[in-house]
């Protein structure tokens, strides 16, 4: 059955995917001729800077995407899958559709990276190619994706769940964006505790970064403090979006009306 479910999500996606993947070279060939029509090959990675951070929104969209599609026939209320499965089938598809168009555009800014190097465009200690950026900046960029498509899944099926509730249809967004917020404060307001933090510095990896900085999304934040990076709030955010997911998919085992 699962295998249908992905077969099937995919045949639903399979189209837009193409269109996507032509609108990524197209966009990276209007980079090309930009730039060779000012001689100036650095001037492409503007528009492959902007067809990496489309990426973020993607795996979201994919799913948004599908959902609509299952929308139209009314296939929650009838199918007999677990929530779960029906959920993880988009989240694959998405994946997908995420990665190989992930892979093209790092293969594009390979290809630029190497035309654009003779011209002293790129400056490293041991004159290399930045791979080991390029791999940071995928794997930010999967975070930040998941991150978005996660919460898109849980929250839609709160949207959907609230039809129930003939009184609440109409501030049916207005109570999503309330769960959506209230999550994020109470986290950030759990992770300023003296104790979690104490307990957040008790286990970290070095990475080789020297000083201080601090980023993520949302209310959780991980440190990087002398080369330290804090792996406590990296495994509860993992967690906290596992069970984001589970709750959707318990959301939808209900036979959200949509």
């Amino acid at each position: 059955m699962f295998q249908g479910l992905l077969k099937k999500d995919f045949l639903l996606i399979k189209n837009y995917f193409w269109l996507w993947l032509t609108l990524v070279l197209a966009a990276y060939f209007c980079g090309v001729a930009f730039a060779v029509y000012y001689g100036k090959f650095y001037l492409v990675f503007p528009f492959l800077f902007a067809i990496y951070f489309f990426h973020v929104g993607l795996l979201g969209i994919t799913e948004m995407m599908l959902l609509k599609s299952e929308e139209k026939g009314h296939y929650w209320l009838h199918g007999t899958a677990g929530g779960i499965k029906l959920l993880l089938s988009k989240m694959l598809i998405g994946l997908l559709v995420f990665f190989v168009s992930l892979v093209l555009t790092d293969v594009l800014a390979l290809i630029s990276l190497n035309i654009a190097l003779p011209e002293g465009l790129i400056n490293t200690s041991d004159n290399r190619l930045p791979y080991t950026e390029g791999f940071l900046l995928n794997i930010a960029l999967t975070a930040g994706a998941l991150y978005f498509a996660i919460w898109g899944l849980f929250l839609w099926t709160v949207y959907h769940s609230l039809n129930g509730y003939p009184v609440l249809k109409k501030i049916r967004w207005l109570l999503v964006m309330g769960v959506y917020f209230l999550v994020q404060w109470g986290t950030a307001k759990v992770m300023q505790i003296p104790l979690i933090q104490k307990w957040f510095a008790s286990w970290t990896v070095n990475i080789g970064e020297t000083g201080e900085s601090a980023w993520g999304i949302g209310g959780m934040r991980f440190s990087v403090v002398n080369g330290d990076l804090q792996l406590w709030p990296m495994i509860l955010s993992i967690l906290f979006h596992v069970a984001l997911f589970l709750a959707a998919a318990w959301l939808l085992n209900r036979k959200v009306e949509v």
